[in-house]
């Protein structure tokens, strides 16, 4: 009897995270790269480059973005390859993030590989509100896309987990 319970208990979380997930709505970046949010995403513009963001009732907040560093700062995939993984490369990228988030302080930045790209993961913390950001970059070519998920002081979530899991390469 108690095994019925435990199987049925089973299904229903199962069930619920099935479809908790299935609710997300998914977003091409580009031609390239789509990634998934757990609502619909506002579009925004700035400087002519495209970023989605999602503001959650809780404060938890999404957002995606693609920069091309070839149209951005006339660098091609020749030049980044040289410069890609280096320490450098991810530090100075993190310190133009860094230069518009004044109140974050940010930590080590992580170089490694997704799916045969360069990637470059870090977090910061809010020396005001004590959110916590937690930021993926995955270089393809020559377009840098973006991933960041803020998450309010004293939340326990994986939905962050969810959501950088959620990129999916064309």
């Amino acid at each position: 009897m108690k095994k019925t319970y435990f199987l049925l208990l089973f299904m229903f979380v199962l069930s619920a995270v099935a479809k908790a997930q299935t609710d997300w709505i998914t977003k091409k970046l580009d031609e390239k790269i789509s990634v998934t949010f757990p609502s619909e995403p506002q579009k925004l513009t700035k400087n002519g480059v495209d970023s989605y963001t999602v503001k959650e009732k809780d404060s938890l907040a999404y957002s995606a973005g693609m920069v091309d560093f070839k149209v951005l700062a006339n660098l091609d995939s020749v030049a980044l390859a040289r410069v890609k993984d280096s320490q450098e490369f991810a530090n100075q990228i993190v310190k133009g993030i860094g230069s518009q988030k004044k109140n974050y302080t940010f930590g080590d930045v992580i170089i490694s590989k997704w799916k045969n790209f360069t990637s470059y993961s870090t977090s910061a913390c809010d020396n005001i509100s004590k959110n916590t950001l937690f930021v993926k970059m995955i270089l393809i070519g020559s377009k840098m896309y973006t991933l960041s998920c803020r998450i309010p002081a004293e939340m326990v979530t994986k939905n962050n987990e969810t959501f950088f899991n959620s990129i999916e390469i064309k």
